[in-house]
C-alpha cells in the first residue's frame, strides 16, 4: 500500500489530529477504529477499499476502544464469535461517546 495521506473527506472523524501526520500504514489500527466507529456510507466504501477484510476483522478482535455496539455490528460482518472480541473482556477505560451507545 502506497502510504498517502487521508482524504479530507475523513478529517471529521480525526477531529484532534492534522491528517497529514497520519499514516496509512503505521496508524492503521487507529484508523479503521475511527472509521468503524464513527464514520458513514462513503467512510466505510473507503475503509474497505484501503484495508483487507482480515486487517479490519483483526482491529474489531483487538480493539479496547470500540463500542459494543460497533463489535457487534462487525462481528456479524466477519463471523467473529463474541468471545474472541477484546471490548466484551476488557473494555477501553475512557468512556464512550454519548453517541456510540457504548
Amino acid at each position: 500500500m502506497v502510504d498517502k495521506s487521508l482524504p479530507t473527506f475523513l478529517k471529521p472523524y480525526f477531529w484532534e489530529t492534522d491528517l497529514a501526520r497520519i499514516s496509512r500504514r503505521r496508524h492503521a489500527s487507529y484508523i479503521i477504529e475511527r472509521v468503524i466507529e464513527y464514520g458513514d456510507d462513503r467512510a466505510i466504501r473507503w475503509l474497505r477499499q484501503n484495508y483487507a477484510p482480515a486487517q479490519i476483522a483483526r482491529v474489531v478482535r483487538m480493539s479496547r476502544t470500540i463500542s459494543p455496539n460497533t463489535a457487534n455490528l462487525w462481528a456479524l460482518m466477519f463471523k467473529i464469535p463474541r468471545g474472541k472480541i477484546t471490548c466484551f473482556s476488557k473494555p477501553s477505560l475512557l468512556p464512550h461517546s454519548a453517541f456510540s451507545g457504548g
